[in-house]
């Protein structure tokens, strides 16, 4: 049986989660993050770890950076009330956790969460038996499904996920989907078309106008062809009827990765677009793909601050990307990073590059 670690400061809600999933799960618990810790160094290792966010003295995050040192194999889910969502976001955009379920959350539904954590460290284990190494999970298409009923959210966010194609955000209501949008680039948005607050005619309209790059669908009882004026008013690109077909979802959904329209850049090379930049003073991040690779360039105000490729980080990871041939370059008008890890102006940057490009010809 795998085991769980539940690490909350309410220990009436440890010992319900415990009753209620030990026939599944070997759960464990403690009332803190040290606890949490000595726990980890005691019974570990864990397959997941779940943490709440708010607790006195250790809070979640700083939980988290520590249980991933002492246990850096394990799958992370974070529990968050509506009022820290921002950072909650944040934390997953930078691959810190795995999953983060907003509370109070049904027992159904952090049963499949666990389920889910539990198949990807399995995942995460075959990868290093077979020296291979893990995705990163910043680099995957960001999937974001908006309904209030829990069943929807649970079967579709893990069918999703499964494919490993995609990182998969959900949400309840419209409002907390706007929230997510305005803090992390999502690739594509479904929506359930009857909620209360928000229904999903109208997201799917505020997507259009506020986010035109995301690629928005619209989920419903309803026959689709009845809906055929909706979704056009609304800019969204089709309808699943429900009950939903996961299979006819994850299709689409890749058919319009495939073809969607892009802020693509190709045929200049990535050193003459960086210090177009640099002259613009854009502050931006930058996706450059090579083949099967795939980095990170951000952008200050023309300054670059950082970089990152699956292995390297800042100024080694900048020299890699510059070099990269037949690069193409997708722009997103956000700045991600905000602390500085490049230091050196750009030109030392490609000069760096240009020296490393050199050495390596003469390899040849």
């Amino acid at each position: 049986m795998s085991k769980v670690l539940f690490v909350d400061d309410d220990m009436n809600l440890l010992q319900a989660n415990q009753r209620r999933l030990r026939k599944t799960f070997q759960v464990d618990i403690a009332g803190s993050g040290p606890e949490g810790l000595n726990v980890i160094s005691d019974k570990g290792p864990y397959a997941v770890i779940i943490s709440d966010l708010v607790m006195p003295g250790m809070d979640g995050f700083e939980f988290l950076e520590q249980a991933r040192q002492a246990a850096p194999q394990s799958v992370f889910i974070m529990l968050t009330g509506h009022a820290n969502l921002d950072a909650s976001i944040n934390a997953l955009n930078k691959g810190y956790i795995f999953r983060f379920l907003t509370k109070p959350c049904k027992i159904h539904v952090l049963e499949k969460a666990i389920q889910a954590g539990l198949e990807q460290y399995h995942k995460n284990n075959q990868l290093l038996k077979s020296n291979q190494n893990i995705p990163d999970q910043r680099f995957r298409k960001k999937v974001l499904v908006v309904d209030n009923d829990p069943e929807v959210l649970s079967v579709l966010s893990a069918a999703l996920h499964a494919t490993g194609q995609f990182e998969v955000l959900t949400a309840e209501n419209g409002q907390v989907a706007l929230t997510i949008l305005n803090l992390l680039k999502i690739d594509i948005i479904l929506a359930d078309k009857d909620m209360p607050e928000m229904n999903g005619i109208d997201l799917l309209a505020a997507v259009h106008e506020n986010f035109s790059e995301v690629e928005g669908f619209l989920m419903t009882w309803q026959s689709a062809a009845e809906m055929h004026q909706e979704i056009k008013a609304v800019g969204a690109a089709g309808c699943f009827e429900k009950p939903i077909d996961t299979t006819a979802v994850i299709n689409t959904i890749k058919d319009a990765l495939h073809s969607a329209p892009r802020g693509q850049i190709d045929g200049i090379g990535t050193a003459s677009f960086l210090q177009m930049l640099e002259m613009e003073e854009k502050t931006c991040t930058l996706q450059v793909r090579s083949g099967e690779k795939l980095g990170l360039l951000f952008f200050q105000k023309g300054r670059l601050i950082g970089a990152e490729t699956e292995k390297l980080t800042n100024e080694a990871a900048a020299c890699e990307i510059i070099n990269w041939k037949n690069a193409v370059i997708e722009i997103e008008n956000i700045g991600r990073k905000k602390e500085v890890g490049i230091h050196r102006p750009l030109m030392h940057i490609l000069m760096e590059a240009a020296r490393i490009k050199d050495e390596e010809d003469l390899k040849e």
